[in-house]
C-alpha cells in the first residue's frame, strides 16, 4: 500500500509542476504574440453602424433607489 501512496504522490505532484509550467510558457507565448502585433488600435477606429452611420457609444445608466419613508 505504501508504494501505492508514494507512486500518487509522484503523480500528483509532477502533474502540478506540468501545469505551472505550461501556465508560464502560455503566458510567455501569450506577451510575444502582443508585442509582435504592436500597441492595440481597438479604441481608433469609430463604430459604425449596418447602414453605414456612427453609434453614439451606449452607457449605463447609474440605478439610484427611492429613498424609504423615514429615512430621508
Amino acid at each position: 500500500m505504501q508504494e501505492f501512496i508514494d507512486l500518487l504522490s509522484k503523480v500528483i505532484f509532477f502533474t502540478i509542476v506540468a501545469t505551472i509550467v505550461l501556465a508560464v510558457v502560455t503566458y510567455i507565448a501569450y506577451k510575444v504574440r502582443n508585442a509582435r502585433r504592436g500597441p492595440s488600435q481597438a479604441g481608433s477606429h469609430p463604430i459604425l453602424s449596418d447602414d453605414g452611420s456612427f453609434l453614439e457609444p451606449v452607457l449605463f445608466e447609474k440605478y439610484v433607489p427611492n429613498p424609504v419613508k423615514g429615512e430621508e
